[in-house]
């Protein structure tokens, strides 16, 4: 496989890989490589996806960003997404920054890396993990998060009147007390558990009837479901804790100013506890899929690139 760019000439080589993890599942990955890279080792991006979890959306395009710089990128599919092993219908925030530790793990080991010179990149949902995978890991020596959300409290709960959340609340509290009395877990619209506005909606679907698939949901026509027990995992985030690790590797944030999926006041509590070095950029009259796509989304790539070139320059 290989990536093309818009005038058509070919940018990345890319292998398609399995990684190892927990339980002897696997990840789906893609490896790109810049076309005609030199044999000595280049800077690499871990690419970590969003609410979707699968590396066919969005990731792609940054893919190809990333290698006109002259990185080398490794995308995966999380467990229970896509092309990887495990159980559909589960969004674990802190299984996600694990099996993304091993991802990332996996690439500083190619004979393509330089070890030294290797940053994490999140998008949307995946902000937080690169977050996490960088406070786990100091060999991720710069981290950039797009459309990152703040606590899982606050995601879950913003885009909620203060009646829905204290229903939403109550429903869950049922659901557990049915499941330990041995009812299995129910599936839900990603709708109940993250209420999209019908702006997000509506450009969403205009993605979809293009081909293409955003952050939170890949190209099919039907909302994903997941298991509603999953929002107690989604509730343990906490990126502003896991920032607080990082010590001082430089971190760039970028949010739209606009966002109603993640609004950037959900998000200052992070970029706060970043130490620093730190950038935070908010997009006048951005939302959620502004970044996702388009001109926002090789926007949002070109400035990461910028960062991870700066950060990780050979010393």
């Amino acid at each position: 496989m290989s990536g093309v760019s818009a005038t058509g000439n070919k940018v990345v080589d890319e292998t398609e890989v399995m990684i190892g993890v927990d339980g002897n599942e696997q990840l789906a990955a893609t490896l790109s490589v810049p076309t005609g890279a030199s044999a000595s080792p280049r800077p690499a991006i871990l690419l970590c996806q969003g609410l979707s979890g699968v590396r066919n959306a969005v990731l792609p395009e940054l893919a190809e960003i990333f290698a006109g710089s002259g990185f080398v990128t490794l995308r995966f599919d999380y467990l229970g997404c896509g092309d990887s092993d495990g159980e559909p219908g589960w969004v674990d925030p802190v299984s996600r920054s694990r099996q993304a530790g091993l991802a990332l793990a996996w690439l500083i080991d190619r004979k393509e890396v330089d070890p030294s010179r290797v940053g994490a990149y999140g998008h949307s949902y995946g902000g937080q993990t690169a977050i996490s995978v960088a406070a786990h890991d100091p060999r991720a020596a710069a981290v950039v998060a797009v459309s990152g959300p703040g606590s899982g409290s606050d995601l879950l709960r913003a885009s909620r009147p203060g009646w829905d959340w204290i229903a939403f609340r109550k429903e869950l509290e049922a659901e557990r007390a049915a499941v330990a009395s041995g009812a299995k877990p129910r599936l839900v619209s990603v709708a109940e558990l993250l209420p999209f506005s019908p702006a997000f909606m509506e450009k969403w679907s205009k993605l979809v009837r293009d081909g293409a698939g955003t952050s939170a949901m890949d190209s099919k026509p039907e909302l994903p479901s997941y298991f509603l027990l999953t929002a107690d995992r989604m509730l343990e985030a906490e990126p502003a804790a896991d920032a607080g690790q990082l010590g001082g590797r430089p971190v760039l944030m970028i949010n739209g100013a606009d966002d109603d999926v993640v609004p950037v006041e959900t998000v200052e509590p992070v970029y706060r506890a970043v130490p620093g070095p730190k950038r935070w950029i908010r997009v006048p009259g951005a939302d959620h899929n502004t970044l996702d796509a388009g001109e926002g989304l090789r926007a949002a790539g070109e400035q990461a690139a910028a960062w991870f070139e700066e950060h990780l320059r050979e010393q």
